[in-house]
C-alpha cells in the first residue's frame, strides 16, 4: 500500500504519520520515501510512501508537514469493492430510459414513450457532428424501447451498450462472489439485452445502431441542443416543431436490409448476446437460446473485408473506433463457449469448433494488425478480454489436442505473450510518471485506461498463477479513486473526494450539487484531460451552475499539458459514461472476488 505527496520544496527523508480518524492517535510513522518524476514546473516534488505496515481495518488520515490527507479506509478488498459494484448497478437503474423506470434518488419518471413505435431514418449528413441534411424517414417502424441511455445524454447507442452488456455478462460468470447483489446485476443486463435484441431485426437482417440525434442543425434541435429532464420528451410536438425529433426520435440501422454489419458491432453484439446465453442458460433456457440464436445470426452478418471508417455512431466523430478485429476474436470465443453449453439443437452452426476456429483466426489478425498493443481494455479494443476467453479455452486438453490437429494459427503461449508485451508497455509508462498513471492515449481517456490496465493485469496473473503485475494492477485502480495529482476519485461516492458537478442533466437538475443526499452513485467520468479540451467548456440554458460559488478547487493543479476540472460545463472531463462504468463496475467485481 502506498501514497504519494505533492509538494513545491524537497520532502526527501521527513517523516509523516497515519492517525486514526476518530480519535486521532498515531497508529504509523515513516520516512517520506523516493522522489517520482517531477508533476509540473509549478509542482516539481512527487514522493511515494510506502504504507505497507498498516494493515489493521479502520478508517485513517496522513499527516505531513502540517497538512492532512481526506479520510481514506483500510480493508478486505471485498468490503472496499462490493460497494463500488452496487454503486455501478444503481447507476444504470438511473439511466434506464423508457416506461419501465426506476425513480431511484434521482426520482426518475417514464420517458420517450414514443421509442416503441419509432421511425426508421436513412443515416443523414453531418458537417462536423451537426446534422447538414435532411432526415428522410423509410416508411418503417421499430420497437426501440427501453435500453440505457448512454452518458451525460439520451442517446442509445449498440456501439457502447454491446460493451456494456459484455463486462456486465462477464462479471456475473467469473466474479459472481464480488457482487453484493447478483440477482439485481442480472436483472438490470436483462434490461439492456432486451434493448438489444429489440434492435435486431432478425427477419429483415437489420441490426439498428442508434436512437436518437445528437447535434441538431438549421430549425432542428438534437439532444445535445437542450438542457432538460428525459420526460419533458414525451410531450407530443406537432412535426414542423424544432423539437419534433426529441419527441419522436430517430433510428438509424448500420446496415442495409440483407447486407454486412460492421465488424465491430457485429463482433462485439454477439459476445453480449453469447454471453447472455451462457449466463441464462440454467434460470431461463428459452431466453438464453434467442440469445444464442441471434448472435450466431449476426456473426454471420460481419463484415470481414471494411473499407473506411467503422459503423459506430451517426456521427462516426461520437466514437470513433478504428480496430475491430478484437470484437471479432471475442464474438467467437464467446459464441464458442455458448454453443457448446446449451448444444446445437437447431442452431445455424450447431459445432462449437465452428467458432473455435474462428476465434483463432481473429486472434492471429489481431496480433498482426496495426491497433495490436496500443491500448488497454476498453470500448475501442477488446482484445484482452478475448485472449484472456481462448487462452482457457485452448488450455483444455480435448480442445487443444483438436487446435493442434488443426493447424490453429495461435496458442496460450502466442496470447499471453502479446497481453506481456502490453502490459510490459504500460508498467514502463507507469514508471515514468509523477503518480504511475498508464494511459496510451495521454492526455485523454485517462480513467478509461486505467481501469483497463488494472482489469487485464489482474486476468494476466490469474492465467499464469503469478503476482507479476500486482504492482500496475493497484496503481492503476488506486489512481483512479484518488492516488493522483488531484486527489480525487473520479467515481461518483468512491471515496472522500469525488465528482459533485456531473455534465448530466438528471444529476445537475434532480439532484444535489454538493456530493451528499441524491447523487449518480458510480457515476464514472473521463477525468483528467487536455488543455485544449478543457478550454472547450458550455451547456445549453437551463443548467444549475456547480460549483455554486464557481471555484475550481483543482486549478493550481495542472501540468504543461493536461488538467481536471469538476464543472457542470466541463463535458470533456465531467461527464460519465456507460462504458466508463461498465469498466468500473469488473475491476470492481474482480477485485471483490479475489478478497
Amino acid at each position: 500500500m502506498q501514497a504519494f505527496a505533492l509538494s513545491t520544496r524537497p520532502l526527501e527523508g521527513e517523516p509523516f504519520q497515519i492517525l486514526n480518524a476518530r480519535g486521532g492517535e498515531r497508529v504509523f510513522r515513516g520516512p517520506v520515501g523516493a522522489r517520482r518524476p517531477a508533476l509540473s514546473a509549478g509542482w516539481p516534488y512527487v514522493y511515494s510512501l510506502d504504507l505497507g505496515a498498516l494493515t489493521r481495518a479502520g478508517r485513517y488520515v496522513l499527516s505531513l508537514g502540517g497538512a492532512r490527507s481526506p479520510g481514506f479506509a483500510v480493508d478486505e478488498p471485498a468490503r472496499l469493492y462490493a460497494p463500488l459494484v452496487s454503486a455501478a448497478l444503481s447507476y444504470y437503474q438511473e439511466q434506464r430510459d423508457g416506461r419501465d423506470v426506476i425513480p431511484g434518488p434521482l426520482n426518475r419518471a417514464p420517458a420517450h414513450l414514443a421509442d416503441a413505435r419509432a421511425s426508421e431514418y436513412r443515416v443523414p449528413r453531418f458537417s462536423g457532428a451537426s446534422l447538414a441534411g435532411p432526415l428522410v424517414s423509410t416508411g418503417r417502424r421499430v420497437n426501440a424501447s427501453g435500453g440505457w441511455f448512454d452518458a451525460g445524454d439520451y442517446l442509445k447507442f449498440v456501439e457502447t451498450a454491446s460493451f456494456d452488456e459484455v463486462a456486465m455478462l462477464f462479471s456475473l460468470r467469473e466474479y459472481a462472489s464480488g457482487i453484493p447483489d447478483p440477482a439485481g446485476l442480472r436483472r438490470e443486463a436483462r434490461f439492456g439485452l432486451d434493448w438489444l435484441l429489440h434492435m435486431w431485426d432478425q427477419r429483415r437482417a437489420v441490426l439498428h445502431d442508434q436512437v436518437g440525434l445528437g447535434d441538431g442543425g438549421g430549425r432542428v434541435l438534437g439532444d445535445h441542443d437542450v438542457w432538460r429532464l428525459p420526460q419533458a420528451d414525451s410531450r407530443p410536438v406537432p412535426r414542423g416543431s424544432s423539437r419534433y425529433f426529441l419527441v419522436f426520435r430517430p433510428v438509424f440501422a448500420a446496415n442495409a436490409p440483407g447486407q454486412p454489419i460492421s465488424p465491430n458491432l457485429a463482433g462485439r453484439t454477439s459476445a453480449a448476446l453469447a454471453l447472455c446465453a451462457q449466463v441464462f442458460a440454467s434460470t431461463d433456457p428459452g431466453y438464453a437460446r434467442r440469445c444464442l440464436t441471434a448472435a450466431q445470426q449476426i456473426y454471420d452478418r460481419a463484415n470481414t473485408h471494411p473499407r473506411g471508417p467503422l459503423t459506430t455512431a451517426q456521427p462516426y466523430q461520437y466514437y470513433p473506433e478504428r480496430e475491430w478485429r478484437d470484437d471479432m476474436e471475442l464474438g467467437a470465443s464467446e459464441l464458442f463457449l455458448a454453443t457448446r453449453q446449451l448444444g446445437g439443437r437447431g442452431l445455424r452452426h450447431a459445432d462449437a469448433g465452428f467458432y473455435l476456429r474462428r476465434a483463432a483466426h481473429w486472434a492471429d489478425a489481431y496480433l498482426a494488425s496495426p491497433g495490436n498493443g496500443g491500448d488497454s481494455l476498453n470500448l475501442y479494443d477488446v482484445a484482452p478480454l478475448g485472449h484472456f476467453e481462448l487462452v482457457r479455452i485452448l488450455r483444455e486438453p480435448a480442445v487443444g489436442r483438436q487446435a493442434r490437429d488443426a493447424g490453429l494459427p495461435v496458442d496460450p503461449g502466442s496470447l499471453l505473450s502479446d497481453l506481456r508485451d502490453q502490459l510490459n508497455t504500460a508498467v514502463r509508462a507507469s514508471s515514468a510518471d509523477s503518480f504511475g498513471l498508464s494511459d496510451p492515449a495521454s492526455p485523454v481517456d485517462t480513467v478509461p485506461h486505467a481501469l483497463g490496465f488494472a482489469i487485464q493485469a489482474r486476468m494476466w496473473d490469474a492465467l499464469t498463477h503469478s503476482g507479476a503485475y500486482e504492482t500496475l494492477a493497484s496503481t492503476e485502480l488506486n489512481w483512479t479513486l484518488g492516488a493522483n495529482p488531484w486527489g480525487s476519485s473520479f467515481i461518483v461516492g468512491a471515496g472522500s473526494v469525488y465528482p459533485h458537478c456531473l455534465a448530466h442533466p438528471i444529476a445537475n437538475l434532480s439532484g444535489s450539487l454538493t456530493g451528499g443526499g441524491a447523487i449518480l452513485r458510480g457515476a464514472t467520468v473521463d477525468g483528467p484531460t487536455s488543455l485544449q479540451n478543457l478550454a472547450r467548456v458550455g451547456a445549453p440554458d437551463g443548467f444549475r451552475a456547480c460549483p455554486a460559488d464557481r471555484v475550481d478547487p483543482f486549478a493550481a493543479v495542472r501540468t504543461s499539458t493536461s488538467g481536471y476540472r469538476d464543472n457542470v460545463q466541463s463535458f470533456s472531463t465531467s461527464e460519465p459514461s456507460n462504458d466508463y462504468v461498465a469498466l468500473a463496475l469488473l475491476a470492481s467485481a474482480q477485485e471483490a472476488a479475489a478478497g
